[in-house]
């Protein structure tokens, strides 16, 4: 900017010089012709003094023309020619003083010209200097904050330097940690492996032991009879009921790969004609189910999850599929286009478990960060927030808009959407899983 500042000063400079020569010029051309006005103004008064000297003299001739015969009629022609010439000398000078006026006048309308433009010039030439000092100005200031920035670079440079330094040494660090941690689970999970080796072998033992004593005949034993107390009170009946004998299966129906890495969810869609598997590469898979479940089909893949599935759920219509991940937010695809119809995105952990709610206009979410959100699809927006106050494992949507959820400090809490304080139920271990019997009103806990 200085640069274009100081080219169009010369520019400036060099018209004005160019221009002032013009007008110097101008001023001596008027000077000459003001000089020369005055000498034809001069000439002029001269000549009319001849000519009224000559009129006299002719008038006084004509006076004494009777009584005077000695003058010469060449005389009077010589007076009379020079009379005329005065009088023709005298009509061109006035002619050369009409031409010479109008030549003068044209040349001050030139020069107030000429003047006005040099005054704005004079005013452009000032503004432009004082742009050019307040450039300056700026400039310094410019430089003097370059300069404390560049000093400030370097000391975040220094700085820097002694971070990476420190970076790398933790990585080092790190690395030597991890590899530490590694042989200690390898050798933690062969230390599993033979202790449960040991606990089998153990378990067979007693079986077989029960087994034996149970093919030997024995007496009947009576109990004796013990009054009831005065203190002894009735046992109060459980919470919970002891389930029946379990069937265990024996051979799987039917085996596929679904993921290429870990399957960490799945659920049968409630027609049961579509199973939905979710696992550790960031995709939910829906398969075609056949009657005979010997077979499934893969039917299409929903993405855009941008971390592991954790839980899936088919809506009541089989036709929208729920999906928490890792990444702390909650998809939900609609299996025919396959688009994203909703992203719930608000929990600051990991999304353990999502579930469809009785209207399927409503989910509720359970997440790492102890926190239970309630979202309507509708407005596509949280609606409710509770503190559970710890890592939530699953959860439960009940008929009645109760919601049931377990977590990691092996509680049970049953909310009610219309308050913030649970009811809690105290187990042995921390929630793993939850299942809801709607028809016989009971709720199935993993722990």
């Amino acid at each position: 900017m200085d640069v274009q500042i100081s080219e169009i000063l010369r520019r400036l400079r060099f018209r004005e010089q160019k221009q002032s020569s013009g007008l110097n010029r101008l001023i001596i051309s008027h000077t000459n012709l003001q000089e020369q006005v005055e000498q034809l103004k001069k000439e002029i008064s001269r000549l009319e003094f001849e000519k009224q000297r000559l009129e006299r003299f002719l008038e006084n001739e004509s006076n004494d023309a009777t009584g005077s015969s000695g003058t010469s009629s060449s005389d009077q022609r010589a007076l009379h020619k020079e009379l005329i010439d005065a009088v023709k000398k005298k009509s061109e000078y006035a002619d050369k003083i009409c031409e010479m006026t109008t030549v003068l006048k044209a040349k001050e309308v030139e020069l107030a010209q000429k003047d006005g433009r040099c005054r704005e010039l004079e005013k452009l030439t000032t503004s432009l200097q004082d742009r050019l000092t307040a450039c300056e100005h700026n400039l310094a200031n410019a430089n003097r904050v370059n300069q404390s920035v560049m000093d400030e670079n370097q000391t975040l440079q220094l700085i820097c330097n002694t971070q990476q330094s420190k970076y790398q040494d933790l990585e080092a660090e790190f690395e030597y940690i991890k590899q530490q941690l590694l042989t200690y689970k390898t050798k933690a999970a062969e230390d599993l492996n033979d202790e449960n080796i040991r606990i089998k072998k153990h378990r067979e033992e007693q079986l077989k032991k029960q087994q034996e004593d149970a093919l030997k005949p024995k007496a009947p034993v009576v109990p004796p009879h013990v009054p009831p107390s005065k203190d002894t009170k009735p046992a109060s009946e459980p919470f919970y009921r002891v389930l029946g004998p379990a069937i265990y299966p024996s051979t799987p129906c039917h085996t596929f790969e679904a993921h290429d890495v870990e399957v960490s969810a799945l659920c049968f869609s409630p027609d049961g004609n579509y199973l939905a598997t979710g696992g550790g590469d960031k995709m939910v898979k829906v398969w075609n189910v056949k009657q005979d479940l010997r077979t499934a089909d893969l039917k299409c893949s929903l993405s855009g999850s941008g971390g592991g599935i954790m839980s899936v759920q088919f809506d009541q219509s089989s036709k929208t599929v729920l999906a928490a991940s890792n990444d702390s937010m909650a998809r939900i695809w609609t299996i025919g286009d396959l688009i994203t119809r909703h992203t719930l995105a608000g929990h600051s952990g990991k999304v353990m478990t999502a579930k469809f709610m009785e209207d399927n206009n409503k989910v509720v979410t359970g997440s790492h960060d102890r926190t239970l959100k309630i979202w309507d699809l509708q407005r596509g927006a949280c609606i409710k927030t509770v503190f559970a106050g710890s890592s939530c494992c699953d959860v439960v949507a009940t008929k009645r808009a109760l919601v049931v959820s377990g977590h990691t400090d092996k509680k049970i809490r049953f909310w009610d959407l219309r308050s913030t304080v649970p009811n809690e139920i105290l187990l042995d271990g921390k929630i793993t899983s939850l299942d809801h019997y709607p028809e016989h009103q009971l709720l199935l806990c993993c722990s």
